[in-house]
């Protein structure tokens, strides 16, 4: 029996024209390498020491738990109890975990259905499996020892996403009332070194205030959290703007459980929607590497009967960078 669709339309413009297994694992898994500090080489990553390390955590978690203590991940990493900065690791775990990996595993079924697979479900857990382990491998890297961060997205926030979502309901609240939807960037390789460059993993919601029939409350989340308005025109076409703070760099908490809290700088940017697919999006940021980012997604420019998507970046010191995607397979890019 067909599920209903909530999340991917299968529209053949904007992100929605671009979603796929294989951008979800691109955006998602190395959604970390978008800090300033971090290498964009993911071929020269320590996959090996990385994977080693998480599974280990994973295969003894209430040995991790009681040695970094249970008072301590309770409430950093699990109940929205600490709010400073250096304790709140739940908020990225409610939010990109949650909330987020749900509607991805929902929105991948979705996609599998779509394309003829006859167990979609199996395939989309499938497929949130090697996206949660590599996520967690890229972001332990080299580190050797306890870890729970593994423990808690994987265990309770990763593997609760799916059975939230595994809901009719749950996903009808998001997807009709909340409007939440996948506004993640369009990865692609740039050559000599090989990088990837312009991936992430980025979520948006409109929820149409009581009051107006256009004006909707704009939030948009990943790696930053902007909150704005959205302005909804005649033909399902949103213009919204929002502004808040993104994540700059790691700041270590305790390097011996690789405890770690994020450095923050600003952000804005502006979004063109229809029927909640991106269209294209401006962001300005604090970031070294990322001042200006400037994406397009196919069907907004058409040369004849192709219609690329196109993406900018203006680094620091004037370094630009640029590339084009399609719908199926990563972009290509260049530096000048």
């Amino acid at each position: 029996m067909a599920q209903r669709k909530y999340f991917y339309k299968e529209l053949d413009y904007g992100s929605q024209s671009v979603y796929n297994p294989l951008s979800v694992i691109l955006n998602g898994s190395y959604d970390i390498i978008q800090l300033d500090e971090k290498p964009r080489e993911i071929f020269n990553l320590p996959y090996k020491d990385g994977f080693k390390n998480v599974f280990k955590n994973l295969s003894n978690p209430f040995g991790v738990i009681k040695k970094t203590g249970w008072k301590d991940f309770v409430s950093n990493e699990v109940l929205p109890i600490t709010l400073t900065k250096k304790g709140a690791q739940w908020w990225p775990n409610y939010q990109l975990h949650l909330i987020g990996g749900g509607m991805t595993y929902r929105a991948t079924a979705e996609w599998y259905e779509a394309k003829g697979f006859a167990e979609p479900k199996l395939f989309s857990m499938a497929t949130m499996a090697a996206y949660h382990l590599l996520n967690e491998a890229v972001e332990n890297g080299s580190f050797s020892g306890c870890n729970a961060d593994p423990v808690a997205d994987i265990y309770i926030f990763d593997i609760g996403g799916i059975i939230l979502f595994s809901y009719d309901n749950v996903c009808r609240f998001f997807s009709e009332d909340l409007n939440l939807s996948d506004w993640s960037l369009q990865p692609s390789f740039t050559f000599n070194p090989v990088r990837l460059h312009n991936n992430g993993q980025y979520f948006s919601i409109k929820w149409k205030l009581p009051f107006s029939e256009k004006f909707h409350f704009f939030y948009y989340f990943g790696m930053n959290g902007l909150g704005g308005l959205s302005y909804k025109f005649n033909d399902s076409s949103y213009i919204s703007i929002g502004g808040g703070m993104r994540a700059k760099n790691l700041e270590t908490v305790d390097k011996n459980y690789f405890k770690n809290t994020i450095k923050m700088t600003w952000n804005a940017g502006i979004f063109y929607d229809i029927n909640n697919s991106l269209m294209t999006s401006l962001f300005f940021s604090g970031l070294t590497s990322y001042k200006v980012n400037l994406n397009i997604y196919p069907g907004m420019l058409k040369i004849g009967n192709f219609s690329p998507g196109l993406w900018m970046v203006l680094q620091d010191r004037g370094k630009l960078l640029f590339g084009i995607t399609t719908t199926w397979l990563p972009g290509a890019g260049a530096g000048l």
